[in-house]
């Protein structure tokens, strides 16, 4: 994979995390009403980031919440194109700092899907000035960016399960699957049926997510069947826990995790 084909498909799976994200916040903007969860009322009397609160007042309004929400997806929509483009750094500069924006406006809500679409977001804007500027070195930066944050994640993730005996000991899938918020019906009672699934499943994720950083080593066709098979892990949870941005935004760090292989091998002359 080339650096401008590895831009070229991470823009498009940013897209569809930034239009899905935004679509997302949209439906749930009853959150942000005077008697909501993240009412600007109770939020600003957190200490103030730009030193006048009635500035932020203006700032964090709804109507400019919509604004940037707004935004978002349109940014994102225009990241739709099959080359690299003069769009792509600004739509993806818009795309991190609206992620910047709703991470101080919401305070909660914010999940693992936020924090990689802004990194991927960041990588983007990277990848595609170093292209725009013809500096190569540049929009490897922004490859590097992506694939490194892809494996601490999924390896942090991992290690965090291993170190929970909730997780080590097989109770966990039962338990987040009968929650309101993340369960399923028949996840629930299939897991609540067999304890050695269980344990067998919650093993399966911490090593799987552990082992994620040796993607980089492996040869081609086995890389992408790993990934083929982290991408249907987030399907799986997509479907079962209704964690949907999820999938698009560790999906678009699959290219840059490629290139990086390819780099890699290349350098070990394998």
């Amino acid at each position: 994979m080339d650096i401008v084909t590895c831009l070229v498909v991470t823009k498009f799976l940013l897209a569809a995390w930034a239009v899905l994200s935004a679509v997302e916040w949209l439906a749930n903007l009853a959150l942000f009403r005077p008697d909501g969860l993240l009412s600007w009322d109770l939020l600003k009397l957190r200490p103030s980031v730009l030193g006048s609160a009635r500035i932020e007042t203006m700032l964090y309004s709804n109507p400019a919440l919509v604004a940037m929400l707004c935004g978002r997806a349109l940014a994102g929509a225009a990241l739709v194109s099959p080359s690299a483009n003069g769009w792509d750094f600004p739509c993806s500069a818009f795309i991190l700092v609206s992620c910047l924006y709703v991470s101080r406006r919401s305070v909660f809500g914010n999940d693992g899907s936020d924090q990689m679409g802004m990194v991927i977001a960041a990588g983007v804007a990277v990848l595609s000035a170093g292209i725009a500027l013809d500096d190569v070195d540049l929009a490897y930066v922004g490859a590097l960016a992506i694939a490194g944050q892809a494996a601490l994640a999924y390896f942090i993730a991992g290690a965090a399960k291993l170190v929970s005996p909730t997780w080590r000991g097989g109770h966990a899938l039962p338990r987040v699957m009968n929650t309101r918020c993340y369960g399923h019906l028949l996840a629930a009672h299939i897991a609540g049926s067999s304890p050695r699934l269980n344990r067998g499943l919650c093993w399966t994720i911490i090593l799987t997510e552990m082992l994620f950083p040796l993607v980089f080593l492996l040869p081609w066709n086995v890389a992408i069947a790993s990934l083929a098979c982290y991408a249907a892990f987030h399907f799986c949870n997509a479907y079962f826990m209704g964690l949907n941005a999820f999938v698009w935004s560790f999906l678009a760090s699959y290219p840059s995790v490629m290139l990086m292989n390819s780099t890699i091998r290349s350098g070990l002359g394998w």
